[in-house]
């Protein structure tokens, strides 16, 4: 059998294929948008508004539009269950008139997925039985082990099919990252077991931030520079900080973790966009 935990111990099957999830960062070409005459440029501004408006519209299309600090001047997150939808959108983008003053600053492509590091049902049965001393044939045993396995499909199922929050969350930052392939510690030299464990303890600490922070975590080995994208959406600038603060201290990510380079975006609703990018 694989390291993977057998398909059949999981809420969801951890080889499921997940969605396309693209994360897209411009720099406006300021002169050449000034350059447009004001036709032009109300045309523009119109047409792109409602290529906004009707992705986020569509059925089965997820977009998030922000106004990015520093690193860009306009990003998008984008969450569609077909790939060529996906890469469609970005075409339609860059044929739209403020589109042809957009540079690309950075890209990222991955997917969602149910991690493999999820505890399995027959885990948690194990446990049940080898620490609380529970049989199975109890009513206490069943409740226990009926109650896991619904929460865990929940859970399972919001990783692989993730819906992008709402207002209330208005401040998105994105990072891509891997894990240490070094000398001394290699991550993927750990038995899946101790990967298990680095990762319970990295969840333990991230559920501490429920409701300050919606995490989406996604998957871009061979797809991308990197292994992993992680995107945080918050209220306030302080909880990603905190956050990111505090597992940094995590074993896990301690010795094992690689960064790349952060970015940090407001989201802007489609009838804001002249005036938070000062258009």
């Amino acid at each position: 059998m694989a390291e993977n935990d057998s398909p059949a111990n999981t809420p969801l099957d951890v080889h499921a294929e997940g969605w396309s999830v693209l994360h897209l960062y411009y720099r406006i070409d300021r002169a050449l948008w000034t350059s447009l005459d004001e036709k032009e440029q109300e045309e523009g501004l119109e047409e792109f508004m409602a290529l906004l408006v009707a992705a986020e519209q569509e059925a089965d299309l997820q977009v998030v539009a922000q106004g990015v600090i520093g690193k860009a001047d306009f990003g998008l997150v984008v969450i569609h269950p077909k790939i060529e939808r996906v890469q469609r959108l970005t075409q339609e983008v860059s044929a739209t008139i403020l589109g042809t003053c957009f540079e690309t600053v950075y890209s990222y492509l991955s997917i969602s997925e149910v991690s493999e590091y999820q505890t399995s049902t027959g885990e948690f049965a194990r446990k049940l039985i080898d620490e609380e001393g529970l049989a199975p044939a109890t009513e206490e045993f069943q409740q226990k082990l009926g109650a896991f396995s619904e929460r865990m499909g929940h859970y399972a199922k919001a990783r692989l099919y993730p819906e992008l929050p709402g207002k209330d969350k208005p401040v998105i930052c994105f990072y891509p990252m891997s894990k240490q392939r070094g000398e001394r510690f290699n991550w993927y030299a750990l038995s899946l077991a101790e990967r298990k464990r680095l990762m319970g303890e990295h969840a333990t600490s991230g559920r501490r931030y429920a409701g300050r922070i919606q995490q989406l975590v996604t998957s871009s080995t061979g797809i991308d520079d990197w292994e992993w994208g992680v995107t945080l959406f918050s209220k306030d600038l302080k909880a990603i900080r905190d956050i990111v603060y505090e597992l940094r201290y995590d074993e896990g990510s301690t010795f094992y973790g690689l960064f790349g380079e952060f970015y940090i975006g407001v989201r802007i609703e489609p009838l804001d966009l002249a005036k938070a990018l000062q258009l």
